[in-house]
């Protein structure tokens, strides 16, 4: 049976962040499968089609597009209900019969509805996620868990916190791990010289974190605990931190660039899409701190380059990881350090390591997430 399904696409007019990817990947994975008709509303256009970045939206491009929409004449509660109401008549006039909101809050409820949570950190750390977010999820998350005819998790992790937090019953909350691109994977230093001679980087010489410049993912740990690490292993391996700018970020991106400045690490922002799985592959070790995660997509594209890693002991981090890394107590940079220094005074251990980083990240793919949201599509939509 054929389901003709709506997407909210809107969040792909920004950058791609952990949720954008996670509405592409599964969505493309979803069609690949045949029986889903996908439809994907952009803001305030609808489009035949499985969720994808547009380079345009009516005509215009989407970068123009992000530079104008705060200052666009519907503002607040006039372009959100602008925006519901365009959403609606398109659920009509495409006879949807299922909308799958993958970012939490749905536009509207006039069919069946699936929704994502993907974590609860703005009820975690609200001091790490901009107010309106909060005020935002705070309003509509609860309601939405309340009307969803399901609810999926990307952890179990989640789950637990989604149905112990909310009262769910757990029978309507469903986990689908998330999956890893096949772009990330093992590649020799001849397959990354371009890349990394681009940015100044040497193949298995330096110590690799990634992700958003924001609080909760704690990227002042890895530098807290490389400034522990003895000189001589600075000096050949060098801190590479990688990631767009989040909430609160100013402060943190100041200090990296200082340190940047006296040449003892190395911040590259944001790194394109097409060059993060060299960036990836090229280190010698993979360091992620995050307070909480529910999932952390950058761990697994890690492990899936064949980096050994040494993550974060909290939230779900452990469930993704299992036994193919380290555990490392984000609230001690001195334990970190050592791990960090052992792990490089070590080729054996760290071979051994990426193998098993490897084999684990195998057992996470987009087609298993998609097999496990189309059984809940059938489910509700019957």
């Amino acid at each position: 049976m054929t389901i003709r399904v709506a997407f909210n696409a809107t969040p792909l007019l920004s950058p791609l962040a952990g949720v954008g990817q996670y509405i592409v990947e599964l969505s493309a994975a979803l069609v690949a499968t045949g029986d889903i008709d996908p439809y994907s509303f952009y803001l305030h256009r609808w489009r035949h089609e499985a969720p994808r970045p547009p380079a345009k939206l009516s005509g215009v491009p989407v970068s123009l597009v992000q530079r104008i929409k705060p200052w666009l004449p519907f503002r607040g509660g006039l372009r959100i209900a602008a925006t519901r109401m365009g959403f609606a008549s398109g659920l009509r006039r495409h006879a949807i019969d299922l909308y799958h909101e993958q970012n939490y809050v749905p536009l509207g409820y006039d069919v069946p509805v699936v929704i994502t949570v993907h974590d609860l950190s703005w009820l975690r750390y609200p001091e790490t996620q901009p107010a309106d977010r909060v005020r935002w999820l705070t309003r509509g998350l609860p309601k939405a868990l309340a009307r969803a005819g399901a609810i999926i998790v990307d952890s179990n992790f989640v789950r637990t916190e989604v149905i112990d937090t909310f009262a769910v019953a757990p029978e309507r909350v469903h986990t689908a791990h998330l999956g890893v691109s096949s772009v990330f994977r093992k590649r020799t230093s001849e397959e990354t010289a371009r890349a990394l001679d681009a940015m100044g980087l040497t193949h298995g010489r330096y110590i690799l974190a990634v992700g958003t410049i924001e609080p909760r993912k704690n990227i002042l740990h890895a530098l807290e605990a490389f400034a522990r690490i003895p000189a001589s292993i600075r000096e050949r391996y060098p801190l590479v931190v990688a990631g767009a700018r989040g909430w609160r970020a100013a402060d943190i991106k100041s200090r990296l660039r200082r340190l940047a400045d006296a040449g003892q690490i190395r911040f590259l922002g944001h790194v394109a899409e097409a060059t993060l799985p060299c960036l990836y592959a090229g280190a010698a070790a993979f360091v992620f701190p995050s307070l909480y995660e529910g999932f952390g997509l950058p761990l697994l594209e890690a492990m899936a380059s064949g980096v050994p890693v040494i993550a974060s002991n909290r939230a779900s981090v452990p469930e993704v990881m299992g036994d193919a890394g380290q555990s490392l107590d984000p609230d001690s940079p001195e334990d970190t350090a050592a791990k960090i220094t052992a792990l490089l005074e070590d080729p054996a251990t760290r071979a051994a390591m990426a193998q098993r980083g490897i084999e684990r990240a195998a057992g996470f793919t987009w087609q298993a997430c998609a097999a496990v949201t189309r059984n809940v599509y059938a489910t509700v939509a019957a």
